[in-house]
């Protein structure tokens, strides 16, 4: 009698990623939580580490409507593009680097990939972030691709745990439940041509 096995569902590793991103993007960078984050950002709490921890947050600070001034519209860009390269290039590096990993491999390079994903962000959207500040572009990477990669530092710990959680060892488990169609198919192969089929009487 055959058997149907019982197919176990495993969210991959960029997915997990990805939700991460996504959530801490979108929830705690939106408008109506401005003045939560600024307050952060300048705490001194914790001997100033809450303040360490919340100033990346400030460059996923997307506004629904455009702020007002010169250089309105690449300031209203810089957190949209940040944003969307955070979450898009977890995705991507993820999806890549963790293919086939192990439950602690796909926690470290989750980490890896999203701290990546986020200096790469920084750096992509501080031109928009800066247009129109007088200074030397140099000073502007200093100040942004550091607390992008802080950022992609804290997210990334977070996603590294959820994705080797949900997607560790994802490979191994499904080559496990394969049945061994080669071991079947030999077993199954019976001498047929040397089996006498009739008796002549």
């Amino acid at each position: 009698m055959a058997t149907i096995p019982v197919a176990r569902i495993r969210a991959g590793a960029a997915s997990s990623a990805t939700l991460i991103t996504l959530l801490v993007t979108a929830g705690l960078g939106n408008q109506a939580l401005s003045s939560w984050r600024t307050a952060r950002a300048n705490s001194d709490g914790w001997s100033g580490w809450i303040g360490v921890l919340f100033q990346p947050l400030e460059l996923t600070g997307w506004r629904f409507n455009e702020p007002s001034g010169a250089d309105s519209v690449n300031h209203w860009l810089a957190p949209l593009v940040f944003n969307g390269i955070l979450v898009l290039g977890t995705a991507l590096l993820v999806g890549w680097a963790t293919r086939g990993s192990s439950r602690l491999a796909t926690l470290f390079t989750t980490w890896g990939m999203v701290t990546l994903a986020g200096g790469i962000a920084a750096a992509a959207c501080t031109p928009l972030a800066f247009a129109g500040v007088p200074g030397q572009a140099a000073k502007a990477f200093q100040n942004s691709v550091p607390l992008g990669l802080s950022l992609g530092f804290i997210v990334g710990a977070i996603a590294g745990v959820v994705a080797c959680i949900f997607a560790g060892g994802g490979s191994a488990s499904s080559n496990a439940s394969e049945p061994a169609t080669d071991s079947l198919e030999s077993t199954a192969t019976l001498p047929m041509g040397n089996w006498p089929l009739g008796t002549d009487t």
